[in-house]
């Protein structure tokens, strides 16, 4: 499933991936979530996944502070301040990550979650890499949950992702389409 999914974002050329992302930009500012969100943590996009700038840039025009992952050795994943003009280095995994000292902030302080995906279903399941991270992640939360939504190509919605009792599910999915709430 990840091989074709990953086959199916590649189809689509890199100009129309940006206007999506635009698209989906203006859906996502829309939202009584993103316009209190002062802490948001999302993702540096790489390859063929939908661009994360338009969400950077929104955040930053509104003085909202933006996070992004970074692994540590041991594959733990923290979220760690990005501003504008941050030296980035690349991960084992070639994803850009900001070079700093930064020890991160926690999931409780985190207002909105824009979560990385191959692949998404109409419950809210995402079918991430495979190294669970963000599961990993938000399970360590201790009070509240932020609100977690998947950033995606509407080519990525499949019926069913096969889920284990551990996958958190998201709260929606933002494509270009608009927005997706989760049922049953």
């Amino acid at each position: 499933m990840r091989r074709e999914l990953r086959s199916r974002r590649a189809a689509v050329p890199a100009a129309v991936r940006a206007a999506a992302a635009r698209r989906a930009m203006r859906s996502l500012g829309r939202l009584r979530v993103w316009k209190r969100a002062h802490c948001i943590a999302l993702y540096l996009a790489c390859g063929a996944e939908l661009p994360t700038v338009p969400l950077i840039e929104c955040a930053w025009s509104l003085g909202k502070r933006v996070y992004v992952p970074r692994v540590g050795r041991r594959g733990e994943m923290r979220f760690v301040e990005l501003r504008r003009g941050m030296r980035l280095h690349r991960n084992r995994y070639g994803i850009a990550e900001p070079v700093t000292a930064d020890r991160g902030l926690r999931a409780a302080r985190i207002d909105l979650l824009v979560a990385p995906l191959l692949g998404f279903d109409a419950r809210g399941y995402r079918l991430g890499m495979g190294g669970g991270y963000y599961d990993r992640f938000l399970a360590r939360r201790r009070h509240r949950r932020p609100v977690c939504l998947g950033w995606a190509l509407a080519a990525q919605q499949v019926d069913v992702i096969p889920h284990d009792p551990w996958d958190r599910r998201l709260d929606g999915i933002v494509t270009e389409k608009g927005l997706i709430w989760p049922t049953g």
